[in-house]
């Protein structure tokens, strides 16, 4: 167990305990406190958000960009506080700060009983979108990247667990995901990560980013519809928004076929994130991996 990771866990454990004890308002008071901690002070990746912001926004100017950088970090600090608050959920507390009225679609989606396969990305708050679907009564399984902080990886896990979310590693999903599938259940796969050499590449802001294929593997595999949903913040409360991304014909070509369902998923994604550019997670190296035709030099 490396010192670092175990500070970093009990601090984590530290902050959430006082997140989970104070009112709702303060703890998200407490929360952008935190985030404003991690963009001015400690200014954690902050090279690769600024970077990613001024792909997206290429007519940004540099304050502007430097602004959403910020205002991002206070948004996940909230998002942070909110988290740490699911022990204590039920659905009645759900319905308190989250405007949904997804239900009649999601019984006509099961009805079908073939699960069904949510895809998005890191924008608003994850996961409790798949808390309050778990907590109304429609199985929910995450799909998760390993942490690099194990300890944190598993804290989460065991908070998901609690609401009723069924989790399996990415690394080893393949099985987990076609059962859980054939059990009726939806699975989710935040597809905004870079994909390497294994990923379809797609547009995103009008350039080209390797993006998972999963959704879109599954989709074939078992025709299981594809969701696309998000959970982001309005006028104080989330409001839960799904629909189902129906796939054009296919052509013969799988992987033209795959490339085409990922770019209608990472279009609508990104439809939401110009909406919202402040609750999305710009943290990671979206277009890390070049396309095939791109250099290295040109990334």
């Amino acid at each position: 167990m490396k010192t670092g990771n175990f500070i970093e866990y009990a601090l984590l454990l530290g902050v959430a305990f006082l997140f989970r004890r104070l009112p709702i308002r303060l703890s998200r008071g407490l929360g952008r406190a935190v985030g404003r901690l991690g963009s001015h002070v400690l200014k954690i990746r902050k090279q690769v958000a600024m970077n990613n912001i001024r792909r997206a926004f290429s007519k940004y100017s540099e304050s502007e960009a430097e602004r959403l950088y910020h205002k991002t970090w206070l948004h996940f600090g909230m998002v942070a506080a909110e988290l740490s608050r699911l022990p204590r959920m039920k659905l009645s507390d759900f319905r308190v700060h989250v405007e949904n009225d997804t239900t009649e679609f999601l019984q006509e989606i099961f009805s079908r009983g073939k699960g069904a396969i949510f895809a998005s990305g890191h924008i608003g708050n994850w996961e409790w979108l798949g808390a309050m679907i778990a907590a109304e009564g429609f199985p929910f399984t995450f799909v998760v990247e390993q942490q690099s902080n194990q300890m944190v990886g598993d804290w989460m896990d065991r908070m998901r667990e609690r609401e009723g979310i069924e989790i399996h590693s990415r690394g080893s999903a393949t099985k987990g995901t076609l059962q859980a599938l054939k059990r009726n259940q939806m699975v989710a796969m935040l597809s905004d990560q870079d994909a390497g050499n294994a990923g379809v590449f797609v547009p995103f802001f009008g350039k080209l980013a390797s993006t998972p294929r999963g959704p879109a593997l599954f989709n074939f595999k078992t025709g299981a519809p594809i969701i696309f949903g998000s959970c982001c913040r309005e006028e104080g409360k989330f409001k839960l928004r799904l629909e189902e991304i129906v796939p054009p014909p296919t052509s013969g070509d799988r992987t033209e076929d795959e490339r085409i369902i990922m770019a209608i998923v990472t279009a609508r994604l990104e439809a939401d994130i110009r909406q919202h550019p402040d609750q999305y997670m710009w943290l990671h190296r979206r277009w890390k991996t070049a396309p095939p035709t791109v250099s290295a030099d040109q990334k």
